[in-house]
């Protein structure tokens, strides 16, 4: 059994702890920084993307930096929590407060408070659901009072998702709203970091878009050449610093090759590295070699699986952003609904001030209202008003006949099909939907009439967003 030495675990853990400030990264750290610094009236951020991208790496820097940087030792910045699953029901409240509690129990200004409810931070996980609503309310009370006494200026929430689900019998409103009053309460920043499942917790209400902010960590694309140049720089920093010896410039040249293992994410690329590292000292080598690289490369299936999730999350990005641009500029351009107090001055009468028009005389004669005439039912029987055909009348209208122009090849292979268990494709001409069984490995659109209905359609399934088929789940 290959085992580590107490040298190769040093190497090892010196590059465990390794952190690459790449172009993404340093762009979460500066706003989120701002953020906590000035967050004026906002009571909570949502930091989302795709999973390996480096959400909790980007949470633990800004963490550090900010209390590294704080030169009163009575302030706590930063509190870093991750909300943990609860091993009966979904995750409570009350475990929220205690986690709070818990991080800041050994602040000089807060011990003397948690005497007050240490019976209830010791009792076992599974009775603090059952306690009263006296309870309730002195374990919140000295949460916040705890985060005040502290002056912690914002909680970093790691897997924020999970708070989100509540006791079950809360809603994602009710549990922003739920964060808000703390926020309000304690002046505290709320930061949830978490995959995509965060995004649509966003603009949920006017009042909540209002107190809300949100970031997108994206990964990096590679077709871009600037994205393409911030991850090589990435595999560079991380192979500069690999506690042994590689041909750097051999590995540079093929960066595509590492963008497609690693999904274009820099953390999956990292773990990737540390994995070959320690398999390479593991069997006491001293140099890092493709061979390695080859085994230690995540599973097709692994990748698969995040390069869907990627996609899937980034097209709702995309869609919910591009739609809401276009349903605000449809508002602009509707006019709003006069109200009974507004003067809306008849055609080529003269607009005057209310205090005038007390001092007309009572001769002006005003415009007659306008009176719709009340629509009279039809006898039992009687056609309905409608123009009848004229002349040949053998031949269908083009509306029942028409077929769809598209019947292409669609370049979505087998492999994808299985994995995803989703053979549904919607057609980017009339937006019909067809469950298609490949013949092979070929996947062909079949000919079909044209769809006719604006009936958005549902469920998962393939759809083509320029020349990209990506799967679409609503």
């Amino acid at each position: 059994m290959a085992k580590l030495s107490a040298e190769a675990r040093a190497q090892l853990d010196t590059f465990k702890a390794v952190t690459v400030k790449h172009t993404h990264l340093q762009a979460v750290d500066d706003q989120l920084s701002l953020w906590v610094e000035e967050h004026t009236d906002a009571t909570h951020v949502l930091l989302c993307g795709p999973g390996g991208v480096g959400k909790s790496k980007a949470l633990k820097v800004v963490a550090e930096r900010f209390t590294r940087e704080e030169p009163d030792r009575f302030v706590v910045p930063i509190l870093l929590l991750e909300p943990i699953p609860p091993d009966l029901g979904p995750y409570l409240r009350l475990d929220y407060y205690w986690q709070i509690i818990d991080a800041l129990k050994e602040h000089l200004l807060v011990k003397e408070l948690v005497g007050n409810v240490a019976h209830l931070m010791a009792a076992p996980k599974a009775t603090r659901s059952k306690l009263g609503a006296i309870d309730w309310l002195k374990m919140r009370a000295v949460a916040e009072q705890a985060l005040i006494r502290a002056r912690v200026k914002a909680v970093f929430v790691d897997e924020g998702h999970r708070l989100m689900q509540g006791d079950g019998s809360h809603t994602v409103d009710e549990q922003l709203e739920w964060l808000k009053s703390l926020s309000n309460r304690t002046n505290v920043l709320h930061v949830l970091a978490g995959p995509y499942a965060l995004f649509g917790f966003r603009n949920t209400s006017g009042q909540l878009a209002r107190r809300g902010r949100d970031i997108h960590f994206q990964r990096y694309h590679v077709n871009s050449s600037e994205e393409r140049k911030a991850f090589a720089g990435a595999v560079q920093y991380l192979l500069e610093r690999v506690p042994l010896t590689c041909d750097i410039d051999a590995f540079l040249k093929r960066w595509r090759w590492f963008a497609e293992g690693s999904v274009g994410c820099v953390g999956i690329l990292r773990d990737w590295l540390v994995d070959a590292v320690t398999a390479t000292l593991a069997q006491g080598g001293t140099s890092l070699t493709e061979e390695v690289l080859i085994r230690t490369m995540p599973h097709p299936a692994r990748r698969v699986s995040l390069e869907m999730e990627a996609r899937t999350g980034e097209h709702k990005v995309a869609l919910h952003d591009s739609e809401g641009a276009k349903q605000f500029q449809a508002l602009l351009k509707k006019p709003g609904k006069a109200t009974n107090a507004e003067v809306i001055p008849t055609q080529g009468s003269r607009p005057r001030p209310a205090e005038a028009s007390v001092a007309e005389p009572a001769s002006v004669t005003l415009p007659l209202p306008q009176v719709s005439p009340k629509p009279t039912q039809p006898r039992v029987g009687q056609r309905a008003p409608e123009r009848d055909p004229v002349g040949r009348t053998s031949v269908p209208s083009a509306r029942k006949t028409s077929g769809c122009s598209f019947i292409e090849a669609i370049p979505v292979t087998l492999v994808q099909i299985e994995e995803v268990g989703v053979s549904r494709f919607e057609c980017p001409t009339c937006l019909a939907v067809r469950d298609i069984k490949p013949k092979g490995d070929r996947v062909k659109f079949p000919s079909h009439p044209r769809r006719m209905t604006n009936t958005p359609n549902q469920g998962s399934r393939w759809v083509k967003r320029g020349s990209v088929w990506n799967l679409f789940d609503s």
